[in-house]
This record gives C-alpha cells, sequence and structure tokens, in this order.
C-alpha cells in the first residue's frame, strides 16, 4: 500500500439512468485501489456508522443521511500512511483524499450520502452522492456517484 503522501482519490459519475427495475440489483459504489476493493450497498454503508446532518446547498438548508468518506476507504483497507513531525519534509506531499477526508486531519467533512431531507436519492441525484460539507459551494459534491478509485500519484 502506497503512503498518504502518493494517494489521490477519484470520485467517478455514473453516466446514464439510475432508475432501477424490479429485477435490477441494488445500487453499488465500486471502491479500487486499495487493499479489499468492492462493491458497496446502502447496507454496507450503513453499517459503517450511518449520520445525519445539515447540509446547507445554493442557501438551501438540507438534512444528508449518510457515512464519512474516510470510514469506506478505511474499511476496505485504506491507510493515511505516515504523518506528523518525524516525518521528513521532502516526503511530505498532501493531497485532497488524505489532507482533507481522514477525520482529525483536515477541516473538511465528506459524506456518501443515500437519502436527503429523510428522502431516498432520486435517478438525477443517485443512488449515492458525495457531499463535501464543508465547501462553501458543492462543485465538489458529485451527483450519481457510481466509482471510488485511489490512485496512487506517484507511480503514475
Amino acid at each position: 500500500m502506497p503512503s498518504s503522501r502518493a494517494l489521490a482519490l477519484a470520485c467517478l459519475l455514473a453516466l446514464g439512468s439510475s432508475a432501477r427495475s424490479a429485477e435490477t440489483p441494488p445500487a453499488t459504489i465500486a471502491v479500487t485501489g486499495l487493499p479489499r476493493p468492492g462493491n458497496l450497498g446502502q447496507k454496507d454503508l450503513t453499517a459503517l456508522g450511518a449520520t445525519t446532518t445539515a447540509w446547507t446547498v445554493h442557501g438551501t438548508k438540507r438534512m444528508v443521511t449518510g457515512v464519512r468518506l474516510d470510514k469506506v476507504l478505511t474499511h476496505l483497507g485504506f491507510s493515511p500512511g505516515p504523518m506528523g513531525k518525524d516525518v521528513p519534509v521532502a516526503e511530505k506531499r498532501a493531497v485532497f483524499s488524505v489532507a482533507e477526508c481522514v477525520e482529525g486531519m483536515g477541516r473538511t467533512d465528506v459524506l456518501v450520502v443515500w437519502t436527503v431531507d429523510g428522502k431516498p436519492l432520486g435517478p438525477d441525484e443517485g443512488p449515492f452522492r458525495l457531499a463535501v460539507l464543508t465547501d462553501g459551494e458543492p462543485s465538489r459534491s458529485l451527483r450519481q456517484l457510481k466509482k471510488l478509485e485511489v490512485v496512487d500519484v506517484v507511480a503514475r
């Protein structure tokens, strides 16, 4: 597993309709680039410690239910790697996903969300959404989230 200084997180949007028929399997998010890659559905995400919190989008306060992104990544084997004063300055590189998404490191709160205002996300937003609660505007709060990919940017 590469150290945190070399990791980036790519959140990919789903293209096309997310409407489900009775024969369509439940929606999942594919997570790759970790020691235990996998597909997680709403039940899996809920089991990681769901939370309901306020999120203001374009001046409108909404209530969202989701799980912290770092909990999803840690569940699949992610480790933020060495940090602190003992790490040589030349080895320190901050990348969005590590410096901001790990609780206690940065000021960014990111949730993987499946309900807004107590209702499941509609086809135009869901089945999952990335909500960056601490951003002033929602440009990084992706709709129709289908895949999370951890990338070793040094190896590329």
